[in-house]
């Protein structure tokens, strides 16, 4: 098994994703990868032979495994996206590829290999997966591997039924119109809920929990999740089922996190969104981290508009806002935000150490492998309205925190900065080492880049570019 102090990186610049579906290999992507098992170590003395089989290293003969993309949305508020920006959002099947070959090769033919996702509750993941070619990858390689399968881990959905979408006049965008909850089958093993109690990292905290929100539609949501001593996530049964779990996630940047990469990326294994704190209510004079500022009578009134809920659980959207104008700083989506960090590392310790009947224990439950894609990256305001970067880029490795202070590091990041990621190694979640303890490889050239963080992190542009602002 590959050492969990070791992080790999290749980089490939001007390396693209490969165009012709099913994607069989071989294609510069697909041996991107094959490079990226390799410089971490897996099943090293059988590398270059036929019957290299690298995931065999984390993988056993008849294992479940589940493979997380990261399928985030096809829309933005009241944007679109498509080309580019898509691929620089959601996974690209290219990239699936291999992970997937491997993975079927190791599991063998007792083994069971899922793809899964459970996205924010707006994703209409058919526009997602179909452009990006995942629909046709699965279908082929279903032919030939009746042990693959894809689920939408989501036990509903909302749907939009606009009247009016995107209408651009007098400088604005106008919207309006109705999200509209709707049941999907879900998860097929149920799911169970697992409570953290005194090992979240809301526990002890000053501000009361009573202020933990989630948005505007289901703002007061997560509050009897975690009062009186609770801190409660719902985890879906495949999840917790698995033997193994191996991560997909884009290298971009998140205007509530900072940066969404391998930690971040559990929030697509939890089935119940609506109880994950994002935020605190208020601004900062009240102990909140929902605003940078208080806000006036007019932007209270618009923030509620923008998502009202409405009864059976579907929400009014009402919202005209101004083109080209700066994001506001709206649902903590700031660098302020002392709240959304906690959620992501409570729920790392619920992957790992909650049981199949979602009880904690004191033993790793499943084994972990992280994968970032940063072939097409995303900078600025992500997760959605992130700008394509080209980096060229795969970063690899068992321990999700210690790729995430790589993988952030190599985009010009300072990792230290990144609440996650700093509190993740400060309390040694996972077991996570001193950063002095990387093993890190790479493949390829140096990077240099200099990823542009969302308007709201200012903290985390080079020092000369914070004093000029």
């Amino acid at each position: 098994m590959v050492p969990s102090t070791r992080v790999a990186i290749v980089h490939r610049p001007g390396l693209r994703y490969h165009a012709v579906s099913p994607f069989d290999p071989p294609y510069p992507l697909y041996e991107a990868v094959e490079a990226l098992l390799r410089a971490l170590g897996l099943d090293r003395a059988r590398a270059g032979q036929p019957e290299w089989n690298p995931l065999g290293d984390l993988i056993a003969p008849g294992d479940r495994v589940l493979v997380k993309p990261n399928f985030v949305s096809s829309r933005n508020l009241h944007e679109r996206i498509t080309g580019e920006q898509l691929a620089a959002s959601s996974t690209h099947a290219s990239v699936l590829r291999p992970i997937l070959d491997y993975a079927l090769r190791a599991a063998g033919p007792r083994g069971r290999v899922t793809v899964v996702d459970s996205p924010v509750e707006g994703c209409e993941i058919e526009r997602v997966i179909e452009p990006l070619g995942v629909t046709a990858l699965i279908t082929h390689m279903r032919r030939s591997h009746a042990n693959l399968s894809f689920l939408d881990l989501r036990p509903f959905r909302v749907a939009p039924r606009m009247l009016l979408d995107d209408v651009r006049h007098l400088g604005r965008s106008w919207n309006l119109g109705l999200l509209v909850h709707t049941r999907l089958p879900g998860d097929p093993l149920g799911y169970r809920v697992v409570d953290l109690a005194d090992g979240s990292f809301f526990a002890g905290r000053d501000v009361p929990d009573t202020q933990l929100c989630f948005h505007r539609s289901h703002r007061w949501t997560p509050r009897p999740h975690h009062t009186g001593g609770r801190h409660e996530y719902a985890l879906p049964g495949t999840v917790l089922d698995a033997d193994v779990i191996i991560t997909v996630p884009k290298m971009k940047t998140h205007k509530k996190a900072g940066v969404t990469l391998a930690l971040k990326s559990v929030i697509g294994l939890t089935s119940e969104k609506y109880w994950l704190p994002h935020f605190t209510a208020g601004h900062p004079d009240r102990g909140g981290d929902e605003y940078d500022r208080p806000q006036r009578l007019a932007e209270r009134v618009e923030n509620r508009l923008s998502r009202l809920p409405l009864p059976g659980d579907h929400s009014l959207i009402a919202r005209a806002p101004r083109l080209g104008r700066a994001p506001k700083v709206i649902d903590g989506s700031w660098q302020g935000n002392d709240t959304v960090w906690r959620t992501i590392l409570d729920l790392n310790q619920a992957l790992c150490y909650a049981d199949r009947g979602g009880v904690l224990r004191p033993e790793p439950q499943r084994r972990l492998l992280a994968i970032v894609d940063g072939v097409l990256a995303g900078e600025g305001e992500g997760p959605l309205g992130a700008s394509p970067v080209p980096a060229g880029l795969l970063v690899a490795g068992p321990h999700p925190v210690l790729v995430d202070h790589v993988t952030a590091c190599v985009m010009g990041l300072p990792a230290e900065r990144i609440p996650q990621i700093a509190r993740a190694l400060e309390a040694g979640l996972l077991g996570a080492p001193e950063v002095a303890r990387i093993e890190q490889v790479l493949d390829g050239p140096e990077p240099a880049l200099a990823f542009r963080p969302p308007r709201s992190w200012p903290s985390l542009l080079p020092a000369e570019s914070r004093k000029a602002s």
